[in-house]
Parts: structure tokens; C-alpha cells; sequence
């Protein structure tokens, strides 16, 4: 009676044994975004590739430079600019675009203006592999970036 025993008490245990051995691991979800620091903006720069929902960027493409944890400068396309920015946990902002006068061959709400009006519209940046996202205090995007360097 005994070896009858251990052959049902070992039959479920060795199934569980077996059936764990066949499991397939859970897929690892991809990197998620993460908010960007001061010092992990220093020095990077990026290119735009998406504004205002416009996934066709024309060139020369708006390009943006952190010269420091608080400072950011680059180009709309024509007008070069810099700005204070402020980086936090909670969101980003940008102080007053300073910005070159050049005339520029554009009309009102040309690449360049929908460009610089998302600069004045960001609260919030998130770091997505390569990519820069800036978005508005609701979470709409509104420009797009591609490290360049």
C-alpha cells in the first residue's frame, strides 16, 4: 500500500514540476519613456521631425541645442533663438524665445511659427528611446525630436 501512496502523492507534484518547466516567460514590455532631467539634456541636441501633428518636416528643419541644464538655443528653420528653460520632475518650460529678426521667405503659421509656438506651448518633455517629445499641459504633442548628438 505504501509504494501505491507515494505514486499518487508524487504524480501531481511531478505534473507541476513539468507544466512550470514549459512556461513560456512574459514578453518584457519595452523601454518606457522617462522624463528628462537637466543634466541629461546638457549638451544633446535634436532635430525635429514632427510638429503640430505635421509629420513632414520640411527642410532645414527646426533643430534644438541644450548649451546648459538652463539654457536652450537653436533654430526654427530661418531664425536662430535661445531661451531659459527649466527642467523639473513635474514638467518643463521655456522663459522667452529670444530670436534673430531675419526675414524669412514664410507665410503666418509657416513651419517656423508652428515650431516656435509649440516651444511657447510646452510644459511637459519625455525622452522615448531617441526621440525628444514635447508636449502641452493636457499631454497633446507637440513637437517630436530625433537625438543627434
Amino acid at each position: 500500500m505504501f509504494p501505491h501512496r507515494l505514486r499518487l502523492t508524487a504524480c501531481p507534484l511531478l505534473l507541476a514540476a513539468l507544466l512550470s518547466a514549459c512556461a513560456v516567460p512574459a514578453p518584457v514590455a519595452p523601454p518606457t519613456a522617462v522624463a528628462p532631467t537637466p543634466t541629461s539634456l546638457a549638451g544633446t541636441e535634436w532635430i525635429a521631425f514632427a510638429i503640430d501633428g505635421v509629420a513632414e518636416v520640411a527642410n532645414p528643419k527646426p533643430k534644438l541645442r541644450w548649451v546648459s541644464a538652463d539654457k536652450l538655443a537653436g533654430s526654427g528653420g530661418c531664425n536662430g533663438f535661445t531661451a531659459p528653460v527649466v527642467v523639473a520632475q513635474s514638467g518643463l518650460r521655456l522663459g522667452a524665445l529670444a530670436s534673430t529678426g531675419r526675414a524669412c521667405l514664410s507665410m503666418p503659421g509657416s513651419q517656423e511659427d508652428l515650431f516656435f509656438k509649440a516651444l511657447e506651448l510646452t510644459r511637459k518633455a519625455r525622452v522615448e528611446r531617441d526621440q525628444l517629445v514635447l508636449t502641452d499641459e493636457a499631454g497633446k504633442q507637440l513637437a517630436r525630436f530625433l537625438k543627434t548628438r
